[in-house]
């Protein structure tokens, strides 16, 4: 009896299985389709890109090209599969979902010519304050310099409009994306430790503290454990210049990914 008592409860509650790639380009292109895959993308997608592609604590997708696959086929891998180490998980939709999604996502590049612009302040001035007066290498990588504390900044130019870096710039707790959200914790020998939360399960948390050591806490050998909901990294409002802001924009705007072969 158990074989059958187990089929009943696999009728009753059926797996959904990870999407089997079959096409190399995209099957979908009907008005229908298209419908069905902006609400599957409402649904899963909206609340970290936004509904046009352009805002949300996720990577800009109203873009002309991506940086880890321009492809049908790349794009709807990446979308099953996610990418590790990063916000963005794999979605367990069947094939045909994962077509509409990208059906639908493919027109955000007509929205590609708001990528981050700015109108005023002076991209080597910018530079300068990042570099120095900002500080902003003690936790942001461009290229192979910097730290890790941050988002690697090495693309800004085409992951992030205008607007989504100056927010973060003035109020950098407005969105923070659970990769680098704030952790203070007390060990129970009194140990303080801030940090930003890697990962996190029922029994244990790992972070990375500020020297950039990645550590891993045992919960119920904690004191305290504080998780705010807020970024580490202050607002720059009140430590910078409107013209240093400007200029900062200015620099972050430069930066689609060329900087990787700056040897400085």
């Amino acid at each position: 009896m158990r074989p059958l008592r187990y089929l009943v409860l696999l009728l009753a509650f059926p797996i959904v299985l990870a999407a089997a790639r079959t096409h190399e380009t995209n099957p979908m292109s009907t008005p229908e389709e298209f419908a069905e895959g902006k609400r599957l993308y409402r649904i899963n997608c909206g609340v970290c890109h936004g509904m046009e592609g352009k805002t949300g604590r996720g990577a800009r997708l109203a873009r002309r090209s991506y940086r880890r696959g321009n492809s049908d086929a790349e794009l709807f891998d990446l979308i099953e599969a996610g990418i590790p180490g990063t916000d963005m998980p794999g979605l367990w939709l069947g094939e045909d979902d994962i077509w509409k999604i990208l059906l639908f996502v493919r027109t955000f590049a007509e929205k590609a010519s708001e990528l981050c612009e700015v109108t005023s302040g002076d991209a080597e001035a910018g530079k300068r304050v990042f570099e120095t007066q900002g500080s902003c290498l003690a936790c942001h990588t461009v290229g192979s310099r910097g730290g890790r504390l941050g988002p690697d900044m090495s693309f800004a130019g085409e992951m992030y409009t205008t607007q989504q870096l100056r927010d973060a710039l003035l109020d950098p707790g407005g969105a923070v994306a659970d990769r680098y959200r704030t952790v203070r914790l007390v060990s129970k020998d009194g140990e303080a430790v801030e940090g930003v939360r890697m990962n996190e399960n029922l029994y244990n948390i790992f972070i990375m503290d500020r020297s950039e050591n990645i550590r891993s806490f045992r919960k119920e050998h904690l004191q305290s454990l504080e998780q705010p909901g807020e970024s580490l990294m202050p607002a720059y409002g009140d430590l910078l210049s409107e013209a240093d802001i400007d200029n900062l924009l200015a620099y972050l705007c430069t930066l689609p990914g060329h900087a990787k072969e700056d040897p400085q």
